[in-house]
């Protein structure tokens, strides 16, 4: 099975629950899916910035990317190797070489720029999700696939339709676990809105993350990441 555990479950604005992010062990390496503001301190906290074997991200936003430099200046000057970056499309890759630029002015000193299907045994692929979290800006979901089971993580989308799409395009026997963004707020187009996941539960094994678990209303019947201590970092 494919183990996933979260460095944090909030959104941009949720202090105490983290940046959500997710410690990926698949195929014997560790992806750190995301890197946003809070993630570096708490990998540091956690003692496991020299496990990092991959990292992988499904926007730019600050909560996803923020403290994306610094972890790569750690392993340049404090771990003495090169980071791996992995990539699902050219114009992506071109993007975040762009964004390190301005921290790191030659990223390429400090980290191997990798397409995504050269990660080691194949088995991951993406759904490019770009306008559905807000306009004119990439975003991606990330599909995780073994002998065993099939993950998916949403990155922050708006709604599940192309999720559902993928599914019903490509049916499987397997496990099938979504972990999926969403809100318990109404007409935030940016996020999803956890009502809209429900038919989602009826096939497939679903949590919600990228929120205050605080604000969950009585009526939700999405499973939180938060809630469930095998799942968090």
């Amino acid at each position: 099975m494919i183990r996933i555990q979260f460095v944090g479950t909030g959104g941009a604005f949720d202090v105490a629950q983290g940046n959500s992010a997710a410690w990926i062990e698949f195929k014997g390496k560790n992806i750190l899916l995301d890197c946003g503001y809070s993630v570096y301190p708490r990998l540091r906290e956690k003692g496991i910035v020299s496990r990092v074997d991959y990292l992988l991200l499904t926007h730019l936003h600050d909560d996803h990317a923020g403290s994306l430099s610094t972890l790569i200046f750690h392993n340049t000057h404090v771990e003495n190797k090169r980071s791996a970056i992995l990539y699902p499309t050219a114009d992506f890759g071109d993007h975040l070489y762009q964004y390190l630029t301005f921290s790191q002015q030659k990223p390429e000193n400090h980290s191997d720029f990798l397409p995504l299907w050269q990660f080691p045994g194949r088995g991951i692929s993406f759904i490019e999700t770009t306008n559905m979290h807000v306009p004119g800006m990439q975003t991606f979901a990330y599909i995780f696939e073994d002998e065993e089971e099939i993950l998916i993580y949403s990155g922050d989308m708006g709604n599940p339709t192309l999720i559902a799409k993928y599914l019903n395009e490509n049916p499987s026997t397997k496990k099938i676990r979504i972990f999926h963004e969403m809100t318990f707020y109404p007409n935030i187009s940016a996020h999803c809105y956890y009502k809209d996941l429900e038919s989602l539960t009826e096939k497939y094994e679903v949590y919600g993350y990228h929120l205050n678990e605080a604000t969950e209303p009585t009526d939700n019947k999405i499973p939180l990441v938060a809630h469930f201590p095998c799942l968090l970092l």
